[in-house]
């Protein structure tokens, strides 16, 4: 690619930021977001589809017990890929395009020496960690096995969740999409080989899946390398720059600690699931990976709408942001609903897709249809707590980002399984959902009268600093 035609693109993704109209600009930065999520929970399936062919429910299990400790890996990358996100979208609404490289360079070299150390501590207590996350006598050998493979890769699962977050704050979605498509539709394709051809089971999809995050990590670090976006990772940028750390962190750390709460949720999800017995746990994990569908899409709508929220914030347009946030609720509120309605009226269809245990088909198919209940509630709560996290509000974001699991799901997991067997446990993630969406919409409102957007933007009054409600 040329210099001229690299800069137009640049230029291009700044000016959908800046001054397309608010709809076109929701589709055009979100769509390839979520499309990229669609492939990515397709490709998150594949394990558990491929594995369930084997029809033993105990390699499904061990999967859905392996699920929480990558998610503490994405997590720490998450921190960056948030937080640099929300710090490098403001800047570049204020002009600061040589900030902006300093902080993208800050946020991909502390994500990679994070995602080094945790993974090397995941390592030396893999054993311990999955006894905690819900491992029997019947499913520990099989999730050792696929975790162990893993591990190895697992640094690059962090780093590509931070590139994926870095690419965003630029408006650059389709690159974004480009390569976790890449990523994912070479894992779906290796799965079956590695798992039948070469009869290697469930360790062979860790392997699959571990090219697969090599092939997408190695499109990202190419797109910098070429030169075509607005930030930088190179070396050369990094400097420690105590303010923008605090930036990161301020976003980076509530939203981590979410993932890692959700991470922990699940782990308590399979501890009190193993007192139902291990088919509750394949059929919750089944679940889990089909009700990924709406949940990812969602948040790929949201994310995608994260780095115009940020830049409108950035540019004191905020009128312009608000427009932005009440048109990606009534998108997502519509498609999440959609998908509500299909999972409720075809629950037996979707579990028989994975496995064909008629134990594990009863079991899943009255989780999903608890789960559906929610699902219209996911779109406010989604796109509420990007906006918190674009807009660098650290008090709100750490709020609903903890409150999802932390202040609802997991409390109602052991009062609702306790009060209620089995029937409180398909109903607490649900209520934990509609608890937390009504929450996030209470900080909107109360943000709202803190702050007219629309009255501020007319009369021409200087806004709030970035950080003058934390």
């Amino acid at each position: 690619m040329t210099s001229s035609k690299s800069t137009a693109l640049k230029q291009n993704r700044m000016q959908i930021l800046e001054s397309m109209p608010v709809s076109k600009a929701i589709w055009v930065l979100a769509l390839p977001t979520m499309v990229a999520m669609l492939i990515q929970v397709v490709y998150n399936m594949t394990d558990t589809f491929f594995i369930g062919k084997l029809n033993n429910p105990n390699m499904v299990a061990a999967i859905a017990i392996s699920m929480p400790i990558f998610m503490i890996i994405q997590a720490f990358g998450n921190i960056f890929a948030v937080g640099g996100a929300s710090l490098i979208s403001r800047l570049l609404g204020r002009g600061e395009r040589e900030n902006a490289k300093q902080a993208g360079a800050i946020a991909f070299w502390a994500a990679m020496s994070m995602s080094i150390v945790v993974t090397v501590i995941g390592f030396i207590f893999r054993r311990q960690i999955l006894m905690l996350c819900g491992a029997t006598a019947e499913t520990i050998d099989f999730a050792l096995s696929y975790l162990t493979i893993m591990l190895f890769g697992s640094p690059l699962i962090g780093l590509q969740h931070a590139l994926n977050g870095l690419l965003r704050s630029e408006g650059a979605t389709r690159e974004s999409m480009t390569g976790m498509i890449m990523g994912s539709i070479l894992n779906m394709i290796l799965d079956p080989i590695f798992i039948f051809t070469l009869g290697m089971g469930i360790a062979g999809a860790a392997v699959a899946t571990i090219i697969g995050n090599l092939v997408g990590f190695i499109y990202f670090i190419s797109f910098y390398l070429q030169k075509k976006s607005v930030i930088s990772i190179s070396p050369k940028y990094f400097r420690f720059n105590l303010e923008f750390f605090q930036e990161i962190f301020k976003i980076g750390i509530p939203a981590t600690l979410g993932m890692m709460l959700m991470s922990l949720g699940f782990s308590l999800t399979n501890v009190v699931a193993r007192g139902f017995g291990n088919d509750v746990i394949a059929a919750n994990g089944v679940v889990m990976r089909i009700t990924n569908i709406t949940v990812m899409l969602t948040i790929g709508l949201a994310q995608g709408c994260q780095p115009l929220m940020g830049y409108s914030y950035g540019a004191k347009k905020y009128k312009r942001l608000l427009a932005t946030v009440k048109k990606a609720i009534t998108i997502a509120t519509v498609m999440d609903t959609a998908f509500a309605v299909i999972f409720y009226l075809l629950a037996d269809f979707w579990i028989k897709i994975f496995i064909v245990d008629p134990t594990v088909i009863d079991l899943g198919s009255r989780i999903i249809r608890a789960f559906a209940i929610a699902m219209p509630f996911l779109g406010m709560q989604m796109v509420l707590m990007n906006m918190f996290q674009a807009l660098g509000k650290s008090i709100e974001s750490l709020t609903v980002s903890l409150g999802r699991q932390g202040l609802f799901y997991i409390p109602a997991l052991f009062i609702f399984s306790s009060l209620w067997g089995f029937d409180g446990f398909k109903f607490a993630m649900p209520f934990g959902d509609i608890a937390t969406t009504l929450l996030a919409f209470m900080l909107f409102l109360r943000m709202q009268k803190s702050f007219d957007f629309t009255v501020t933007e007319l009369s021409g009054r200087q806004a709030p600093a970035l950080d003058s409600q934390n």
